[in-house]
């Protein structure tokens, strides 16, 4: 039997409620032993960065529509977390408490100095971003993978976030709704 390394930095939707920035700062430990693990990397720092992002539109969005998206993304995010959990996969060795801010958490920081009259704008061109980096990444995957479990895993989440990309895109031409 092969083994795999690929690393999974959450454990259950339980860890991302309780400790985003642990989640944030748990990286992958050696995403460079397979291009799949390098997958599981980028995906997985994904999911932390859109969790975190919704979050804070969650609590700050002042439309109806912008806070059915964020509530959208969290289940989403939430789902995504526990498939991802449940693979047979080693988890990983968490970085340093001094880790380097990555990227989504520095778009969650940008996210939550915006003025209400603009934040609702702000977080949907940031998911609409984070969406089409996604189905990028997913397409890439389900496309040119060599672990069949996660070529194919890839493949199944296409269709939500390309339906995601849709509705915040939907919301980037009608914010008020």
């Amino acid at each position: 039997m092969r083994t795999r390394y690929l690393a999974l930095t959450l454990v259950s939707f339980g860890a991302l409620a309780v400790a985003p920035s642990a989640r944030a700062q748990a990286i992958v430990a050696d995403p460079a032993r397979s291009p799949d693990a390098a997958f599981v990397a980028k995906a997985t720092e994904a999911i932390a960065g859109d969790t975190d992002l919704a979050a804070v539109a969650m609590e700050r969005a002042t439309t109806a529509g912008v806070k059915t998206l964020a509530q959208q993304v969290l289940d989403a995010t939430a789902a995504l977390s526990r498939e991802l959990a449940a693979m047979d996969r080693p988890v990983a060795i968490p970085a340093t408490a001094d880790a380097t801010p990555t990227d989504a958490m520095k778009a969650a920081a940008a996210l939550r100095s915006q003025p209400p009259p603009l934040f609702d704008a702000a977080f949907v061109a940031a998911i609409i971003a984070r969406r089409e980096a996604a189905v990028a990444l997913f397409e890439a995957e389900s496309r040119d993978g060599r672990d069949a479990e996660i070529k194919e895993w890839a493949a199944r989440q296409l269709p939500a976030l390309r339906d995601q990309l849709v509705a915040a895109r939907a919301l980037r031409d009608r914010p008020r709704s």
